[in-house]
């Protein structure tokens, strides 16, 4: 649910590399082509189905040849493994930004669960991943990959502009934090409305509790 990236790291740099493609492109025309298949493979998946969506599909979308979505992706796992990567990419740049602004640790943690809910609900990568029936176990490269990555980048995050004190417990409680406010966001997108916005004003204060013993109180002193 909560990412940042580390000071100075610019989280879309070398974002090519770290989908699993069968071949690294070298050049920005190869680039481009990659994002072009990446997107035509969203749009397929999101109006079509997983299963309906084929290879050759996807490469008439993307207006290229079925043998060039061969040569980055052998299979469609693998194209979806390569958009949940960038997933993880736009979203940490979203968070990023909207956190630039951010004096309060309990808001940075309400910035990361309204935009992780945002990105699930308008974001067509997010829809295809959720749409192609893999969870995380299917797409990681290592069990808890992401989860890891998260709790890690927003427990930097705690320590350095808010104070937390770090310790073992207090990365398992920002873990615990992102298991339960992914939950949280899941159940509120199937809720009604009216239930969906009880359970979030229920849910944010026990996310803020998990952390409240390892942070100071009051805001981020401006200097």
């Amino acid at each position: 649910m909560v990412t940042t990236s580390s000071a100075g790291e610019d989280p879309g740099a070398d974002s090519g590399s770290a989908y699993p493609l069968r071949r690294t492109p070298t050049q920005d025309r190869a680039n481009r082509q990659v994002e072009r298949i990446l997107d035509a493979a969203c749009a397929e998946v999101v109006e079509r189905g997983y299963d309906a969506a084929s290879t050759s599909s996807i490469a008439r979308r993307a207006e290229i040849a079925v043998g060039s979505v061969y040569r980055y992706f052998p299979d469609k796992r693998t194209l979806i493994q390569a958009i949940e990567r960038r997933n993880q990419h736009r979203y940490t740049e979203a968070v990023r930004e909207r956190l630039a602004a951010v004096a309060d640790w309990r808001e940075a943690v309400d910035v990361t669960l309204d935009t992780f809910r945002e990105m699930h609900r308008t974001d067509p990568g997010f829809r295809a991943v959720v749409l192609s029936g893999l969870g995380d176990p299917d797409l990681e490269a290592t069990p808890g990959e992401f989860d890891d990555q998260h709790a890690g980048e927003f427990a930097e995050l705690l320590v350095l502009r808010f104070g937390a004190r770090d310790s073992h417990e207090f990365r398992l409680s920002v873990t615990l934090t992102i298991a339960m406010g992914e939950a949280l966001s899941h159940l509120a997108e199937r809720l009604p409305a009216d239930d969906a916005e009880y359970v979030l004003a229920q849910g944010r204060p026990a996310l803020h509790r998990l952390l409240e013993p390892h942070l100071p109180e009051g805001r981020l002193e401006q200097g």
